[in-house]
């Protein structure tokens, strides 16, 4: 049975090829796409607080304006910030 279809044996060009088994496991499975990197995915943290220090959380945050992830947050960065400084 002959193929109407004539296509060339596939070769990988030399370049193409990983240098090392290394380099080929570590690139293994990932696909190379043509789209632009999406920005990274925010990543969630959860604490366990009392409900009267909740509260406390929440309240301070309402005299500043800001919800309770902002409030956290904007502490963590202060504190790593102070950190950096010292």
């Amino acid at each position: 049975m002959t193929s109407k279809f004539k296509l060339p044996p596939h070769t990988a060009r030399s370049e193409q090829r990983p240098a090392s088994r290394e380099e080929f496991s570590n690139d293994a499975g990932m696909v190379h796409s043509q789209q632009p990197p999406r920005p990274l995915k925010p990543v969630r943290l959860n604490i366990d607080l009392t409900p009267d220090f909740h509260e406390r959380v929440k309240r301070r945050a309402a005299d500043l304006r800001l919800t309770g992830a902002q409030y956290v947050r904007e502490l963590i960065s202060k504190d790593l910030q102070d950190q950096i400084l010292e």
